[in-house]
Parts: C-alpha cells; sequence; structure tokens
C-alpha cells in the first residue's frame, strides 16, 4: 500500500510526508485521485475492524490544493462521505493554512485580545490588577501562536499598541 499513496513534500529535497498523528487526531496527505482516496478509505476501514473503533466521518474533512477543480472535490467528497472544507479553517486554534496575507490570517489574534481587554473594566481594576490580567491573558493569546508561526511586526506593534492603551488607562 505504500507505493499506492503518495503524501506531500514541504521542500524539494524533503522526506514524503503521509500522514500526521496528533492525540486522537489524523491528517493524512494524498493525491485528488480516485485510486488514492480508496487507498485512504481502505486504511481506514482496516483500522475501524481491527481496533473496533468507528471513526466520526461527520467530524471528519477532506481539504484540497486550490489547483483541484471544484468537481474533483464533490466527487472525491462524495466518494469518501466526507465534506470538503474552505483552505483557511483552523487545527488547535491555528490556522491550517498560510496565504500570502499574513496579517489578514492572523487577524483573529488581535480581535481575541481585543475583545478580552474590552471586556475587562480598566476604570475598576489597580494598576496591578491590570498588570495581571495583561501578563496572564492578553500576552498568552499571542504568545500561543506565536509559539508555532513568525506573525507579521505590524500585527505585533497594534496588539502591543492595545495592550499599553488598556494598562495605562488610555482607553482601548
Amino acid at each position: 500500500m505504500e507505493s499506492s499513496l503518495h503524501g506531500l513534500r514541504v521542500a524539494p529535497s524533503a522526506p514524503m510526508i503521509s500522514h500526521l498523528f496528533f492525540a486522537d487526531d489524523s491528517v493524512i496527505f494524498c493525491r485528488a485521485s480516485e485510486e488514492e482516496v480508496q487507498v485512504v478509505s481502505s486504511i481506514l476501514n482496516f483500522y475501524e475492524d481491527a481496533s473496533g473503533q468507528k471513526i466520526n466521518l461527520d467530524k471528519s474533512q477532506l481539504n484540497f490544493s486550490r489547483n483541484v477543480l471544484s468537481t474533483r472535490i464533490d466527487q472525491l467528497s462524495r466518494l469518501m462521505g466526507v465534506k470538503a472544507v474552505a483552505s483557511y479553517d483552523k487545527y488547535l486554534g491555528l490556522p491550517t493554512i498560510i496565504g500570502k496575507s499574513k496579517t489578514q490570517v492572523f487577524a483573529f489574534v488581535k480581535e481575541r485580545v481585543w475583545k478580552k481587554l474590552k471586556g475587562w473594566k480598566e476604570k475598576a481594576l489597580s494598576r496591578a490588577g491590570r498588570e495581571v490580567l495583561v501578563k496572564v491573558v492578553a500576552q498568552a493569546i499571542p504568545a500561543y501562536v506565536m509559539s508555532c508561526f513568525a506573525m507579521p511586526l505590524s500585527l505585533c506593534l497594534e496588539i502591543e499598541g492595545m495592550i499599553n492603551r488598556f494598562y495605562w488607562g488610555w482607553g482601548t
């Protein structure tokens, strides 16, 4: 089965990656062909038979390269019995695909920080209280994302500005 399932390479000289496993999640990479989709289906069926666990296809997703025609996406989605999703879905709270506009992709971080800061009544908090909230909550949101991705400097500066205005009481 190895030769009938092709993965992807992250660089021309990198090894082929056919799957990633994390806790109870799996990501399987293959070509957008009926043959490879049938191979993936047979692997999943074999897993179900061997383990006695049933894969929840309602929670499963297919993601395709932008070069795959929509008719092919529909065909393969029906064949697997799994819905196809848009490319900017998230996994573990992080984007799965980073496009050209990193500012747009990571705008959700700024929005989440803004919602946290807006929810706190800055006038009712002491400076020490604001400091604790900034360090424990507001800075943790971008720190998690930045542990995996390099966010644009402009976005980092905007988030830093929002946090500074909140901390010093200038309004957010």
